[in-house]
């Protein structure tokens, strides 16, 4: 399946099945075996892997269910993530961090970054005077970026994928939003690296859904165009994304199909 890029824009699907295809291209090329994939929405991630045996699996978590709450709560020592946090944030909201991707790669002026202390106002925001973004004050000594704590999630995302797929993970595709820029998507490798992850490809999520589609029904793509319409109505906004399926000739492989983002609103 090719990919033609038209307009950028942004959706947050809740599955991450549309990334096993290409896990499945990139795997061979990687040191470990298995190999998982991360949808981290708003409120909700979920995880899958590939592994010899297994094209594509949905990661359940300790509680046996398909997607995870996006929570970390940090009380002394002890962190809990997902539903454990959100447990926490009923008694102590003001250690149980939430919806902090809002906050990657985003200066401290950033209308964004104002938007969320109005919104949290239990969250303390501090300004990292060397990078100038923000990060999470919990006491004198102890500050949080949210680089750091997006880390701490996927390397959670991680445990559950070995235990999982019972063999260590080195290798992830992470989706993100279509809209975010360069620093943002910056933010999110960084994140990675503190989780000591191997980020074979970042995705653009609407592009995600869009390749998982045409997957699944590569009999129907011909050599007639076809416009496809996607709603994706998520926790935060609701994005609708066009998209044109149709076979195209290349001069290696012949006939092969071909999907272009026309728009995204």
């Amino acid at each position: 399946m090719m990919i033609v890029h038209k307009v950028s824009g942004n959706m947050r699907p809740l599955v991450c099945v549309f990334t096993m295809f290409l896990l499945a291209l990139l795997s061979s090329n990687t040191e470990s075996v298995a190999v998982m994939s991360v949808d981290m929405g708003s409120e909700w991630m979920k995880i899958a892997i590939v592994k010899p045996g297994v094209p594509m699996e949905i990661v359940l978590n300790k509680e046996s269910r398909r997607k995870t709450p996006v929570a970390i709560a940090l009380k002394e020592n002890e962190r809990l993530f997902g539903d454990s946090a959100l447990g926490m944030a009923v008694k102590n909201p003001k250690v149980t961090f939430r919806y902090f991707q809002d906050l990657l790669g985003k200066r401290a002026d950033n209308p964004h970054v104002k938007a969320f202390e109005a919104r949290f106002p239990e969250y303390q925001l501090v300004k990292d005077e060397h990078r100038e973004t923000v990060l999470f004050k919990l006491s004198e000594e102890l500050t949080y970026s949210p680089e750091e704590l997006l880390g701490m999630m996927l390397n959670y995302s991680r445990s559950l994928a070995e235990e999982f797929a019972e063999q260590p993970v080195k290798d992830v595709v992470i989706t993100v939003p279509a809209f975010f820029n360069q620093a943002e998507r910056r933010a999110v490798l960084q994140a990675a690296q503190l989780s000591d992850l191997k980020v074979l490809q970042l995705i653009n999520d609407n592009t995600a859904v869009a390749l998982n589609y045409g997957v699944f029904r590569r009999k129907d793509i011909n050599a007639t165009a076809q416009n496809i319409m996607f709603y994706e109505m998520g926790s935060r906004s609701t994005i609708c994304t066009i998209v044109t399926y149709q076979s195209v000739k290349t001069k290696d492989s012949g006939m092969q199909p071909q999907l272009q983002i026309r728009g995204v609103g």
